[in-house]
């Protein structure tokens, strides 16, 4: 094996649209990347993206001499990337909020089944991060609670089942992406908490390392209580050396998150960055947007280890590494595309959405005669969400509950909050859908406002937090996703078909009056 071909085993990259691209073909011919990432950009179906996983690897084979870690971020609920012919499971903590984490572990085997047979292999899930702010713009549904026990009991579970069905699972963000204000998609947040803070958000990556967790991915994050110098957890030698490799003892693989997101391009190059990430100790770095930028960091490590700025002997170490790692992942063979969105495998997921349902304030509410459903477009919410242009809230539930639907702006002005207020004089009573409330205040506004007019109630579609800020006379649900399968089990609850079992896995801040 040629260096630029070991370098390019440290690589995962990604590329635009459902086919492989000339240039993305090119860069792994000349500059042998041997890893892929994909988003829901690339994925139009299930037989689609089988074709393209063989593809990729066919190539990745010819040029590299190994197959590739394919890799993507298939954490359930709002972060999906399967098209929707595929089983996309709850999110986090939608799982949680069931009560159960067996019945994570099953969303965990589903998902690496379905995953397998399509052709991945890599899965960048769960979330490990302790959602301990809950004004955390970018983790949110995507962590289990913000309690570390529970997070390390559902996590761990999840990872049992998505490592059983064949798939590597990949604990993410660490040292902790939970008591974060930015999102380091967009700027580069710092984490200030001292050691007994930081153990909150560190248990569950410790106990994932020794249940056997195989994969970890580094957050951009700056966290002063553990790295002195102003560089981010990925950039750091001491916490992804010392801390994640020496003192817990971790044996597989480490991933960065993408290096395109704004916390490394904007303060310290994606292709500079690249390199600092593996003198850091890290085996696998990501560039998922912009695969010249990776042809411009294999060169550059190139340089790094002529100049002796890289070690030789630690990278071939990490090498080993992902050699080991893609040998153990095709041990297993893949399972038919049969079993891709099965009749089990949807009866399971319908389940598992209907048990995540949360009855937050058991206010009196009934739809009455005539009910009206109002709610917000699923604007992208973070970077890290899918685009959604199809589906919309009121005119989905609308049509299962055999009623009008009025989709809302993001975030209502008094204007129109007054002219919905005339609108529902004409209603017996009101379903509202907020997206992120407590970041949209208007949304929040016109729940309460409706309440003092008709009976109201009130639907968390993404994180359960807006609950606390509407008045106590509204009936609310946590749904945990602003998906279709998510709209489908509440329509059951609000038509009395179904109850809401599930158990909130966050604190709320009393705000209602």
């Amino acid at each position: 094996m040629d260096l630029r071909t070991q370098i390019g085993q440290h690589f995962v990259c990604g590329f635009d649209g459902p086919t492989l691209e000339p240039s993305f073909i090119e860069a792994v011919k000349r500059y042998k990347i041997g890893n892929i990432i994909l988003f829901a950009r690339n994925i139009k179906s299930k037989t689609q993206l089988y074709a393209l996983c063989q593809e990729i690897q066919d190539l990745v084979r010819s040029e590299c001499g190994h197959d590739a870690l394919i890799t993507i971020d298939q954490e359930g609920g709002m972060v999906t990337r399967l098209s929707p012919d595929c089983t996309n499971v709850p999110s986090a903590m939608a799982l949680s909020a069931t009560g159960d984490e067996q019945l994570a572990r099953q969303a965990g085997v589903i998902t690496a089944t379905e995953l397998r047979a399509l052709g991945v292999n890599v899965d960048f899930a769960p979330s490990l991060d302790v959602n301990s702010n809950p004004d955390n713009p970018v983790i949110g549904v995507r962590s289990f609670s913000d309690d570390p026990k529970q997070v390390t009991r559902f996590g761990l579970a999840m990872i049992e089942g998505l490592q059983e069905g064949g798939v590597m699972a990949v604990g993410k963000h660490f040292p902790g992406h939970g008591d974060t204000h930015l999102d380091s998609h967009v700027a580069l947040p710092v984490v200030e908490g001292g050691e007994e803070q930081l153990a909150i958000h560190l248990e569950p990556f410790r106990k994932a390392i020794s249940a056997g967790v195989q994969g970890i991915m580094s957050s951009h994050i700056l966290f002063p209580a553990l790295e002195p110098d102003p560089v981010p957890a990925t950039l750091s030698r001491t916490i992804m050396t010392d801390l994640l490799r020496s003192e817990y003892g971790f044996k597989g693989l480490v991933f960065t998150d993408c290096m395109e997101m704004q916390a490394i391009a904007d303060h310290f190059g994606t292709v500079e960055a690249s390199l600092q990430a593996l003198q850091a100790g890290v085996d696998v770095v990501c560039i998922s947007h912009h695969v010249e930028l990776a042809c411009q960091a294999v060169e550059l490590v190139e340089a790094a280890l002529a100049d002796g700025r890289l070690d030789a002997d630690s990278l071939k170490q990490s090498t080993k590494r992902i050699f080991q790692a893609k040998t153990m992942l095709s041990e297993l063979p893949p399972p038919p595309l049969s079993v891709v969105a099965c009749e089990n495998h949807r009866q399971s997921n319908a389940q598992l959405h209907q048990k995540s349902l949360t009855l937050v304030n058991d206010a009196p509410f009934s739809l009455g005669s005539k009910p009206l459903v109002l709610g917000p477009r699923p604007f992208r919410a973070t970077n890290v969400s899918n685009d959604e242009d199809v589906l919309s809230f009121a005119p989905s539930l609308a049509a299962l509950l055999g009623c009008d639907g009025i989709t809302t702006s993001d975030n209502p002005k008094e204007q129109e909050i007054e002219q919905l207020s005339d609108v529902c004089s004409a209603y017996s009573a009101v379903v509202v859908g907020t997206y992120n409330g407590h970041l949209h205040p208007g949304q929040l506004a016109l729940v309460n406002r409706l309440s003092q007019e008709l009976p109201t109630l009130c639907v968390a579609l993404r994180n359960p937090y807006d609950l606390a800020y509407v008045t106590n006379k509204v009936r609310s649900i946590a749904a945990y996703a602003y998906t279709e399968s998510a709209i489908h089990a509440l329509a059951q609850v609000v038509l009395g078909k179904a109850e809401a079992t599930g158990v909130l896995p966050v604190a709320l801040v009393e705000q209602g009056a």
